[in-house]
């Protein structure tokens, strides 16, 4: 790799012909002196014994008898930048097999980079920084078989002197509210204000949303339904911090009221009960409950697209109670308060004259 430091000691315990190659020839010559008096089916039975585990090293991959094969390359490799007054802290995510890790950084991506530490945890602080220095990062996971191919290039920095460091703790409503999203972070040592960002998607690019000087904001030019992306970072005479890692919010889709003067007809309407209401703005449709008593189950009776409904799955003598909740595309309301209804009587028709 262009610009790497020589690797340190820790090497393959297998020679590059044996184990990972094709084609392997291996041969094994067995010698012994014969002395008087002793069995020779003993001596092929160990000679065979150990010539098999040279065989077996070599067309298996002697990593089998020498310690299993180099581990994975680490993930989640991330580098702080400006977070800390007087390091940059390293993470990434364990990896299997590995012995230890190596840390090795440089002045700038491309350049020549050397060990810096070696560590059996998956974090390591430098604290051998200049503040406001950039310095670049890579890590590689190790054990007795060898070492991992390294991670991507990260670069971090220690804040520089008099600069605050980074807000932390930036949190984002998540539709608590309708018309806005609100926003709050903890505060930074030194800091006189704050610059708010605003994206519509997490890589950006970030515009700056407001500048304030208390530790919460309501951003109230957004759309309900919407996701939005915010970064923060604190700012003095000196500069301002790098800005924190993104994190989103919405604006929650407004509710419909419950439909208003629900009313069933009691008695006036042969054979049925009409259930009639106030229309709600938004509303697309309707649902109809009913139920025998004012606290039973209500069971959905009807979807209408009208603030009127006839019901007439009705028993002379019965009383019935209706609700009904407004909907459209985002939900449905509350149900309605409860009114009761009772069909009418069915007219008779005279009988027939008599001839």
């Amino acid at each position: 790799m262009p610009g790497m430091a020589p690797a340190p000691p820790k090497r393959a315990l297998c020679p590059p012909s044996l184990g990972r190659g094709a084609g392997l020839t291996l041969s094994v010559a067995l010698k012994w002196a014969r002395k008087e008096g002793a069995m020779m089916k003993g001596r092929f039975r160990y000679a065979f014994f150990f010539g098999g585990l040279l065989l077996l090293a070599g067309l298996s991959g002697c990593q089998y008898l020498l310690g299993g094969f180099a581990p994975a390359t680490p993930g989640d490799f991330s580098v702080t930048d400006g977070v800390f007054p007087d390091k940059v802290r390293l993470t990434w995510s364990p990896v299997a097999n590995a012995g230890g890790y190596e840390v090795w950084r440089a002045s700038s991506a491309e350049g020549e980079y050397s060990l810096l530490a070696q560590t059996a945890y998956t974090s390591y602080d430098d604290l051998s920084v200049v503040p406001g220095t950039v310095y670049w990062y890579k890590v590689r996971a190790c054990n007795r078989a060898g070492c991992s191919a390294f991670t991507a290039p990260k670069s971090g920095r220690a804040s520089p002197p008099g600069v605050p460091p980074t807000p932390r703790g930036l949190t984002a409503s998540q539709g608590d509210f309708t018309d806005r999203i609100r926003l709050s972070w903890q505060a930074s040592s030194g800091a006189q204000n704050y610059e708010l960002y605003r994206a519509g998607q997490d890589t950006g690019p970030y515009t700056l949303l407001a500048t304030v000087t208390a530790t919460s904001y309501e951003d109230l030019q957004v759309e309900s339904g919407k996701v939005y992306w915010y970064r923060v970072r604190a700012c003095n005479a000196q500069g301002c911090s790098p800005l924190s890692d993104p994190v989103s919010g919405y604006a929650g889709l407004p509710t419909l009221p419950a439909p208003q003067n629900v009313k069933a007809s009691d008695g006036t309407e042969p054979g049925k009960v009409v259930v009639t209401w106030d229309g709600v703005s938004g509303a697309t449709h309707y649902l109809v409950y009913r139920a025998l008593e004012e606290a039973g189950d209500y069971s959905l009776l009807a979807t209408v697209t009208e603030t009127r409904y006839e019901d007439r799955a009705v028993e002379q003598g019965k009383t019935y109670w209706y609700k009904v909740r407004a909907c459209n595309a985002q939900g449905c309301s509350p149900l309605s308060a409860a009114d009761s209804g009772t069909p009418g009587e069915e007219e008779v028709p005279p009988p027939p004259p008599q001839g």
